[in-house]
């Protein structure tokens, strides 16, 4: 009894459960959609949502997005992402709106991944680093972050809306991309969109190298200690 007892002392102690890193990525379904344009009654926008079940992401890490938009003024476009009832992450809030550029850049469209971490920063004012000459910006990009009103905001704002506001909880539910166009004429359309979302989830038991040493070695000393014990009754018999 007490070796089995022993055995399984080390066995359950050399099991550790070990976190999975898992990376879902997923296409909207979106058909080209044009996006409504402001009119005087207000700012009309457009939603489009993509549901997650079952994907083992017990807490979110990370999260990309991949934004197609053709055509429009640059300058007018407000988009965030949220996951069910979480904060908004703000992808696009009036690019370059400034004294320079009161109506933000005249670029017509984008085709872009946003990312937290990327070299290329922040998209607000990508225009210090690449100017198209015409057609859609592209590349990888930092989102906006900024959480002002589309009709206040200012580069100078600070930028505390980014894509890490998603991090933590479940990644299942869902997402839904918002667009705004926020000023009159240069009307776009969202060509699609997709969302890779990175996280962590409970995974099987696994051999734990640090305690296994300790555990085996205790679990070994009680055996000597057993069978010790053993031989010490054969002997005063």
């Amino acid at each position: 009894m007490y070796k089995k007892l022993a055995i399984s002392l080390a066995v359950a102690g050399c099991l550790r459960i070990v976190a999975f890193a898992t990376t879902v990525s997923v296409t909207s379904p979106t058909v080209p959609i044009m996006i409504p344009d402001y009119n005087n009654n207000g700012v009309s926008g457009l939603a489009e949502s993509i549901t997650l079940n079952n994907t083992g992401i017990e807490n979110i890490t990370g999260v990309q997005l991949t934004l197609d938009i053709s055509s429009g003024f640059n300058g007018d476009y407000y988009a965030y992402l949220v996951h069910d009832n979480s904060p908004i992450a703000i992808l696009l809030n009036r690019v370059g709106l400034d004294a320079t550029h009161p109506y933000g850049y005249n670029n017509g469209g984008f085709d872009v991944t946003f990312s937290d971490s990327a070299a290329n920063g922040d998209v607000h004012t990508y225009q210090n680093l690449v100017n198209p000459s015409t057609g859609q910006l592209t590349g990888t990009w930092q989102p906006d972050g900024r959480s002002a009103s589309p009709f206040q905001v200012a580069t100078s704002d600070p930028r505390t809306s980014l894509l890490s506001v998603l991090d933590g909880g479940s990644a299942d539910g869902t997402w839904t991309l918002f667009i705004a166009d926020t000023s009159e004429g240069g009307i776009g359309t969202l060509e699609g969109w997709s969302l890779e979302v990175t996280g962590t989830g409970g995974g099987p038991a696994l051999p734990d190298t640090t305690s296994t040493l300790t555990l085996l070695g205790l679990a070994i000393g009680l055996l000597l200690f057993i069978r010790r014990g053993s031989y010490s009754k054969k002997a005063t018999a």
